[in-house]
């Protein structure tokens, strides 16, 4: 008899159900990165804020947080952000966790507010952020180098909520004289 390593528990398996499904219901699980549509209320780029970041949603149970290509029940929401080097969002947080794992690139994940915190995450390295944390994520490389990161939004209804910037990003923009977090038309 095989023996489980320490903490981990032992596979079982057993005789059960399981069910059969028509190829259509089993379709609408499959989502095709070609397909996924930009979100077009994602966050501003820090350093333009007429710009937003490239955000696709693969997993969105009824497309809570954008058009996703899977929006069959799930407790969590699953996207991917593709970015060139130095494109961020603002600092901010969330009342969920939020897991990063870079595809392409070189990602830092910059923590608390003070700018020399971060750890910096390559290909399927992964960083499941605490909520409430202070965040921030940056692609690194050469200017203008394309990466992606595959971002999951844990155990949330709807990741648009329940979302925070400090009090002086808010300021700095009405200084600026615009709103980069109204919606923008679908």
């Amino acid at each position: 008899m095989s023996q489980s390593a320490p903490g981990t528990t032992h596979y079982t398996r057993v005789a059960g159900p399981g069910v059969e499904m028509p190829t259509a219901e089993v379709m609408k699980n499959v989502a095709f990165y070609r397909d996924l549509m930009v979100d077009p209320n994602a966050f501003v780029d820090k350093a333009d804020p007429t710009k937003r970041l490239p955000i696709k949603y693969v997993i969105s149970t009824d497309n809570k947080a954008a058009p996703a290509g899977i929006a069959t029940p799930h407790s969590f929401h699953m996207c991917f952000i593709e970015s060139r080097a130095g494109n961020s969002p603002v600092i901010h947080a969330h009342e969920y966790r939020e897991i990063f794992m870079p595809i392409k690139g070189r990602y830092r994940i910059f923590f608390n507010k003070d700018p020399e915190e971060f750890v910096e995450l390559g290909p399927f390295d992964t960083f499941s952020v605490p909520p409430m944390l202070w965040r921030r994520v940056e692609q690194q490389g050469e200017p203008g180098e394309p990466g992606m990161v595959m971002v999951i939004y844990d155990n949330v209804e709807d990741p648009n909520r329940g979302l925070f910037v400090p009090q002086e990003v808010i300021d700095a923009d009405q200084a600026a004289g615009f709103d980069p977090y109204a919606k923008s038309a679908a």
